[in-house]
């Protein structure tokens, strides 16, 4: 009985470290899961990448839109329908980022041109809207290379040109309405 009881024993402690071994090794798997995962490697869990801010953040205030990149600025117009205020800061800054030449494709290449008819449509009573849209209009439309063409052939199918005369007519009174529309639909007479 005492030979019994020793080889029940044995078998139980033979299942028990087989049991253990095999928990080990879930554990470890489990382990270089989880590792996995946190890193983002290959099959793991992947993380939304974005620019700019997704339909159910809170909008960016003025100021941050005061810092933003082309790419930033354009994402923020293509939430829909931005607090008047706020599509005017990014307009503002498209309009400012796109004098430099180096900007303008990237700012294209973002949406730029889309987002701002977009928001020009969408707020076509708010001068500084219409203000500073034609202005980033016309300096995104700017250049007289190969890109260049391609942004003001982009622009004509965007609505840049219908965006700019409905502004021109609505705020006869801008300045900055009349001249920056004026030069986008100038621009886009050589597409």
């Amino acid at each position: 009985e005492k030979e019994t009881l020793q080889a029940e024993k044995e078998t139980l402690q033979a299942t028990w470290q087989a049991e253990k071994e095999a928990l080990q090794a879930e554990k470890e798997a489990l382990q270089a899961r989880v590792a996995a995962l946190e890193a983002g490697e290959e099959g793991g869990r992947r993380q939304r990448r974005r620019v700019g801010a997704a339909p159910h953040d809170a909008p960016p205030s003025v100021e941050a839109v005061r810092r933003m990149g082309v790419a930033a600025a354009a994402a923020v117009l293509r939430v829909p329908a931005p607090a008047a205020p706020i599509a005017e800061a990014v307009c503002r800054r498209l309009a400012v980022l796109c004098v430099e030449e180096g900007n303008r494709q990237p700012a294209a290449d973002a949406g730029g041109l889309e987002a701002v008819v977009a928001a020009m449509r969408a707020h076509p009573q708010a001068t500084g809207v219409q203000e500073y849209g034609c202005t980033a209009l016309a300096n995104m439309c700017c250049g007289d290379d190969a890109a260049g063409l391609a942004r003001r052939q982009r622009a004509v199918q965007a609505g840049v040109v219908g965006a700019v005369a409905t502004a021109m007519q609505a705020h006869p009174q801008s300045q900055l309405v009349q001249s920056f529309g004026q030069q986008a639909h100038d621009l886009l007479q050589r597409v």
